[in-house]
């Protein structure tokens, strides 16, 4: 089901159309107005101009359901968003460790401890 235009607002970051719906746990969520076939999001309509909305990933996810459509969440395609995190600088401070390295190296030791076995 696609949203009609009195339903949808405008981002204020990038000023594209957005639908707001209400996730399962009563947040407010924004997604792009068409349906998408990549999104993890599935919405449906509840009464005029109200939408609900819940994560088709996770552990506890139900599959698709018939009177469902799949969107994507905004905040994954807006053009304006903060990036997630940023790079991080070639040369790090001396009170800065990084923690992929480490981890790598404990995933390795622990791999050779495993197969000792």
């Amino acid at each position: 089901m696609i949203p009609t235009g009195r339903e949808l607002s405008l981002c204020g970051l990038c000023r594209e159309p957005i639908l707001w719906t209400v996730t399962e746990a009563g947040n407010r969520l924004a997604v792009d107005p068409n349906p998408a076939a990549t999104g993890n999001t599935a919405c449906y309509r509840t009464g005029p101009r109200a939408w609900k909305s819940r994560a088709l990933h996770g552990v506890e996810a139900l599959p698709r359901q018939p009177w469902e459509d799949v969107f994507m969440p905004h905040v994954a395609t807006c053009a304006r968003a903060n990036p997630v995190q940023t790079e991080l600088p070639a040369v790090l401070p001396p009170n800065v460790v990084r923690l992929d390295l480490a981890r790598q190296r404990r995933a390795l030791k622990g791999a050779r401890r495993n197969a000792t076995r």
